[in-house]
């Protein structure tokens, strides 16, 4: 959810006056917490709480990324090594509140002024933030491209009992696919906040975002970067303790083959599918057994089990069909 660029402007020129400022404004480390109110039973108190329990947990989330794909979560959201490095400094800079470049109106290309994150909480009464009542409908916080602001919404703040991401809300995998396939692990503060400050810290505003965790799973290495779903699954995966996980490139070659059986090219597809069937005994898929009732698509029932040497004909297995001019299907 992205906010107007001139909220930016209102709420520095509303701070800036000597009776708001004081009280409107109050910081957790580097984090600036803006109109959220003051005293001990306020929302400022309770953000000033709960930042030095995110930083606790992305400590361990900071820790996972060291291990690169050996880590099925790591694995799993960001596909390679190569992308430590850059996912590590935007676990970092979320955890230390760094500066955010902001980008200046009117300079030349490529000019920022730092500033510190800004996180603002919607009062209905406050002039200035009140519109925001009606951007935030339907979603716990927001943020506004090209400024270090998160709004954090009411939704948000009915968050009290999830805080964390919790084990039992840790998706189960049957056939190389999350069950359920929802957003539950990230529907807490945690995730909120995990998700705002990922689109602050990559700058990554604007573009078509995909948020359920299979389709996640299925992005490329680099589309993996600029997805700021993927850094709130992968936290919140690791803080839950979740141990199952989508193989991604299982997910790839399930497509493949799936396209060569839609292209009629047998001989393509069974050797496909026998090398995702050593693969598999090689590194098995951990899956919960009692996960889907109803069977899963052909591509997906080929396993290893009494059959990862051999390998399988999938000319001999698909009725009416018969092999003619380079291997391709013809009924």
């Amino acid at each position: 959810m992205y906010l107007r660029l001139s909220l930016l402007l209102t709420l520095l020129g509303l701070l800036c006056q000597p009776s708001l400022a004081q009280e409107n404004r109050v910081n957790s480390g580097w984090y600036e917490i803006v109109y959220c109110g003051a005293g001990p039973d306020s929302k400022a108190a309770k953000l000033q709480t709960l930042l030095p329990q995110i930083y606790e947990k992305l400590l361990l989330v900071l820790a996972d990324v060291k291990q690169g794909v050996a880590s099925k979560a790591f694995r799993a959201y960001f596909k390679t090594n190569d992308n430590i490095a850059y996912v590590e400094s935007i676990f970092q800079q979320i955890a230390a509140g760094s500066p955010v470049q902001v980008p200046v109106e009117g300079a030349p290309s490529g000019f920022t002024v730092p500033y510190s994150p800004m996180i603002v909480c919607v009062d209905p009464t406050t002039p200035g933030v009140n519109y925001l009542q009606e951007q935030c409908k339907g979603v716990t916080a927001a943020s506004n491209d090209n400024t270090q602001i998160v709004v954090l919404c009411d939704l948000f703040w009915t968050l009290t009992d999830r805080v964390m991401p919790r084990s039992s809300e840790c998706p189960k995998v049957k056939y190389n696919k999350f069950h359920p396939d929802d957003h539950r692990l990230v529907q807490n503060q945690f995730g909120a906040f995990v998700h705002e400050f990922a689109h602050t810290y990559t700058g990554v505003w604007g573009t078509h975002e995909t948020y359920e965790p299979t389709a996640a799973v299925k992005l490329s290495a680099q589309e993996s970067l600029r997805n700021p779903q993927n850094f709130a699954l992968y936290a919140a995966s690791v803080v839950a303790g979740c141990t199952k996980y989508v193989n991604p490139k299982r997910l790839r070659d399930n497509e493949e083959l799936k396209l060569e059986l839609d292209e009629g090219d047998i001989d393509a597809a069974t050797a496909l599918t026998n090398q995702i069937i050593a693969e598999e005994a090689a590194d098995p898929t951990e899956e919960d057994a009692t996960v889907l009732d109803t069977p899963p698509p052909l591509m997906e029932m080929f396993e290893p089990a009494g059959n990862a040497t051999g390998g399988i004909n999938l000319g001999e297995l698909i009725p009416g069909t018969r092999r003619d001019g380079g291997g391709k299907r013809r009924a």
